[in-house]
């Protein structure tokens, strides 16, 4: 199975985006990924398209199983 960390996160535009990391730690918590986009927020360290990350919307880990066909 693959696990995939999704991040939606706001823009000072209005809009929204989404940040994902693939293969996450098992025992990641919601607490240290929220401490990481802190960081990332204050700093203005992520821009999209000249808008800056202003809050965290929504995190989730998406797991998805493949299946070969017989």
């Amino acid at each position: 199975m693959k696990s995939t960390l999704k991040m939606i996160l706001s823009l000072e535009n209005g809009k929204s985006t989404t940040l994902s990391l693939a293969s996450p730690r098992a025992d990641l918590t919601a607490a240290e990924v929220t401490e990481a986009l802190t960081e990332i927020i204050v700093h203005k360290a992520i821009l999209v398209d000249g808008s800056p990350v202003t809050a965290i919307q929504k995190l989730y880990i998406q797991d998805v199983e493949e299946k070969l066909l017989a």
